[in-house]
């Protein structure tokens, strides 16, 4: 086996070569198709919901030495929904027919019928998103509204969306710096940073407007977030159900939610009020990188960048009194700040682009009736050949963790980013690293799915096949161009070649 193996990548070394020789020709691009589609985005959050329509173009690009690629070029809002509450039926439970009549509603006033959409994006976040009825709410609007990327987004997940909304991905490669985007909502405090356009960080704390809720014209509180309850406790406030607050005693709590954001950017990550309010008690290292500057989103995060409010209780809540926090807190910290390109909607303003390809001809299904996949999120390693084995498992691990959300079972598609031409030593070296580092993951789902832009998928799909457990599949595609927020569709085979029909989904973000 090793001889026939060994035969088979010597028969395949001058299509190694040809896959990969045009790098340097990108340059020589030209434009082979161009088209517009209309998309929308619906972003229901534990304050506000809202819809988004985008003109997106969308060209197929050809160079003498590489194969086609499909780009979002232009993306224009044709149309933005005001900014409505989320209805509730109660504190656990959303009105699912209330936000259907919101979208119905908006659809009408854009003048878009539903089977004009052709792509889009219905995103649940924030403490809305561990409502009851969530996942229902979301099966209900995309059947209504298309068949678009849907997702109850994790906490870890949405402080991803909501860096590259707000443009702080394309902030860390324009500046060549570390930004830390910090959108902050009625619910949660989503925070990611971002590296020369990569997350190297994401992180998610109960620190939001809503968690505090008065009745009308008074500062009865008439709900109350537990762990705020908790808090309140500690600090000496009784900030109980149908408690009545002074406005110091409203501050002494903002002003603990705020060094909890600050305690974020400390690499020790001391900080009690951060440690308490986290959401997710796993292991946390702290930013891997000194933070050089900071951005905020979200609905609180827009008034850090506005004068004073003198109606503090202009919401009904806490959230102006969490934005003056936040300000102190910025000016005793020091911090550097900018004001990110897109704020109020930084989580989701376009929705995804459906670009249709077909996989190369050399790739590896070993169970094609396992086919087709629909709506698999992408994670994606840099790199994979040189990272340190461990460093590679820890990636993995905590990706999945950030894609899956609340959804432990989703199947997650591993995206390899070789920007190297791989000799067979290469490639066993790749799927070796490949089996270690999704140990794990493997044990929580059936199918392995790998996929590249080079043309290895065959041989790296029959070296994966070997060293996976039995009763574990793969699925190993090429000629795919991908990356993290995407998501993949994957067809049955088609062709004398055996390619697959794949859809990159990505929600593509307007800033």
């Amino acid at each position: 086996m090793f001889c026939v193996d060994k035969l088979f990548f010597s028969i395949r070394k001058a299509a190694f070569d040809s896959a990969f020789c045009g790098t340097a020709e990108r340059g020589k691009e030209r434009q082979e198709v161009a088209e517009k589609i209309l998309s929308v985005g619906i972003d229901i959050g534990t304050s506000t919901t809202s819809l988004v329509f985008s003109s997106l173009t969308i060209e197929k690009m050809t160079g003498d030495m590489y194969m086609p690629r499909t780009e979002i070029t232009d993306r224009s809002v044709i149309y933005r929904s005001p900014v409505y509450f989320t209805p509730l039926r109660s504190n656990v439970e959303l009105d699912a027919e209330g936000i259907r009549e919101i979208v119905e509603k908006e659809y009408s006033a854009a003048g878009v019928d539903p089977g004009d959409v052709e792509t889009g994006a219905v995103i649940i976040t924030g403490d809305t998103a561990r409502k009851v009825n969530a996942e229902r709410v979301l099966g209900e609007i995309s059947r209504f509204a298309g068949d678009f990327v849907v997702a109850a987004a994790g906490p870890s997940l949405e402080s991803i969306l909501a860096g590259k909304g707000s443009g702080a991905q394309q902030y860390s490669v324009d500046q060549v710096e570390t930004i830390c985007n910090m959108d902050i909502g009625g619910g949660t405090t989503n925070t990611a940073a971002f590296y020369d356009g990569n997350c190297i960080d994401a992180d998610c704390l109960d620190v939001g407007g809503r968690l505090i809720r008065f009745s009308r014209g008074s500062t009865r509180i008439e709900y109350v977030f537990p762990k705020i309850a908790e808090m309140g406790r500690r600090l000496g406030v009784s900030a109980e159900l149908g408690a009545v607050l002074n406005a110091s005693e409203i501050t002494q709590i903002t002003d603990a939610m705020a060094e909890a954001v600050m305690g974020k950017l400390e690499p020790s990550q001391t900080n009690e009020h951060y440690l308490f309010l986290r959401t997710e008690k796993g292991e946390n290292r702290g930013p891997v990188k000194k933070i050089d500057v900071v951005s905020f989103s979200g609905g609180v995060g827009k008034l850090v960048y506005e004068p004073e409010e003198k109606d503090k209780l202009k919401y009904g809540d806490i959230g102006v009194y969490l934005a003056d926090s936040l300000k102190k807190a910025i000016e005793k910290h020091s911090l550097r700040v900018v004001k990110p390109k897109e704020t109020i909607s930084a989580t989701v303003i376009g929705a995804g682009s459906h670009s249709v390809d077909v996989s190369g001809g050399t790739i590896a299904v070993t169970r094609p009736e396992l086919l087709p996949l629909k709506n698999v999120p992408i994670l994606a390693i840099e790199d994979p050949l040189h990272l340190p084995p461990e460093e590679f498992t820890d990636q993995v691990k905590k990706k999945t963790e950030w894609l899956q959300g609340l959804d432990g079972d989703q199947t997650i598609a591993l995206n390899l980013k070789v920007d190297k031409k791989m000799g067979f030593q290469d490639v066993v070296d790749l799927a070796e690293r490949v089996i270690g580092a999704t140990r794990e993951l493997m044990a929580a789902q059936q199918l392995l799915v790998v996929i590249l832009y080079g043309d290895y998928g065959k041989v790296l799909g029959q070296s994966l096949s070997m060293r996976l457990p039995p009763g574990k599949e793969v699925i190993c595609i090429d000629s795919v161009d991908v990356g993290d927020g995407d998501y993949i569709d994957i067809g049955r085979p088609v062709g004398v070649a055996d390619s697959v029909p794949v859809v990159i989904k990505t929600i593509a973000f307007n800033y």
